[in-house]
């Protein structure tokens, strides 16, 4: 059966907070966003704080618990809350589960202005990266690699915090994944520990440090990517060692009422397609605009939108080689895959495999950055 015990005085000493090494930076990462209500499972005792009340509760080791909005509150296992709320494992108790995932920090979950919970978790930085690393690269890859890795994106997450937001980077892949703390990988704990505080700076302030996974021969400057005021780190650069990739080159197949229909989404009035084509590049080579003859005329749809529509994983990049017409469509061929802006993942692997240390590799992708201490 399951309880919910009412505040107790006696709790006060077992409650502690998951906190950062002294002067480490904690980052606050978005796991949910405008969920309707949350599926809790507990495997060992949990507590929860009112943090404007102040009130402390404590659910049941192995039990199951709905959290949900209620009125201006949350309600959980029959008691309603202010928010926001805030989860702990006891002292010396397993992480907080999640669905799926483990996580080490500390659960906040408020209730939004149209009534959805947001669940932000707060960890040291250090620890976030532990979960970063594996959904972005394989612990089995070489060690100078995830070392890398492990730069670039401690750089990335160090950029995006910001006491003006309700949280500084989300779980996904518009910033950079993660899923939790659980069953951290040795290799993966040794790339995080040995570059532990270094980051990559450029006149002496942090860089948007992106990467992707393969970027098919030359890297692109964010300027070309997103329109963003470009340093000289993000410029982009000739890349010879991505080469052996299975994702240097690629080919997609899109039948013609597929793309008509992506193209009038971009505010084509075409009802039907005669031509297609490349049209301006920028220097790297990708593709900034697409060409497109109708029977309403010509006009071109910007290359990055059009992938959007037709879909990331399928169409690998906007580094388009050829666009040819083949019968019921159109056959695309490229090379590389994800946005090409910063460290190309791949080439990293590859020039691991070579031997290049960990900061010859980032020198390589973020030229003129310096790789220096917090």
């Amino acid at each position: 059966m399951r309880r919910f015990l009412p505040p107790l005085l006696a709790l006060l000493c077992t409650v502690q907070a998951a906190s950062a090494t002294a002067g480490e930076p904690v980052i606050r990462v978005a796991i949910s966003r405008g969920a309707s209500s949350l599926n809790l499972k507990t495997s060992a005792r949990l507590y929860v704080l009112e943090v404007d009340g102040g009130q402390k509760f404590m659910l049941l080791e192995n039990s199951s618990y709905e959290v949900r909005p209620q009125g201006s509150g949350i309600a959980i296992a029959g008691q309603h809350l202010s928010s926001p709320i805030r989860l702990l494992p006891g002292e010396g108790q397993e992480k907080v589960r999640l669905g799926k995932h483990l996580y080490q920090g500390d659960i906040y979950i408020d209730l939004t202005e149209d009534r959805k919970l947001d669940i932000v978790e707060h960890l040291g930085l250090e620890e976030y990266l532990y979960g970063v690393l594996p959904a972005e690269m394989s612990p089995d890859w070489p060690m100078e690699a995830l070392k890398a890795q492990a730069v670039a994106s401690r750089t990335y997450a160090l950029k995006h915090i910001s006491p003006n937001r309700d949280y500084d980077v989300s779980n996904g892949t518009e910033k950079q994944a993660y899923n939790g703390t659980h069953n951290i990988s040795p290799r993966v704990k040794e790339a995080v520990d040995s570059t532990k505080g270094l980051v990559l700076k450029y006149k002496g302030r942090l860089i948007t440090a992106f990467f992707h996974a393969c970027c098919g021969g030359h890297t692109a400057s964010a300027k070309a990517a997103w329109g963003e005021e470009v340093v000289k780190p993000l410029y982009g650069v000739t890349d010879p060692y991505c080469k052996p990739s299975s994702h240097y080159r690629w080919r997609l197949f899109v039948p013609a009422q597929d793309l008509l229909k992506a193209v009038q989404s971009l505010g084509s009035t075409a009802l039907k397609i005669k031509s297609v084509k490349v049209g301006s590049t920028d220097r790297s080579g990708r593709a900034l605009t697409i060409r497109v003859r109708s029977d309403s005329g010509s006009g071109s749809v910007p290359a990055s939108d059009l992938r959007n529509v037709l879909g990331t994983f399928e169409f690998r990049s906007t580094y388009i080689t050829s666009i040819s017409a083949v019968k019921g469509g159109y056959e695309f061929a490229g090379r590389g895959w994800g946005h090409g802006v910063g460290m190309c993942q791949d080439g990293a692997k590859y020039m691991a495999l070579k031997g290049r240390p960990f900061k010859r590799i980032l020198r390589q992708y973020y030229p003129g950055a310096a790789i220096t201490d917090i």
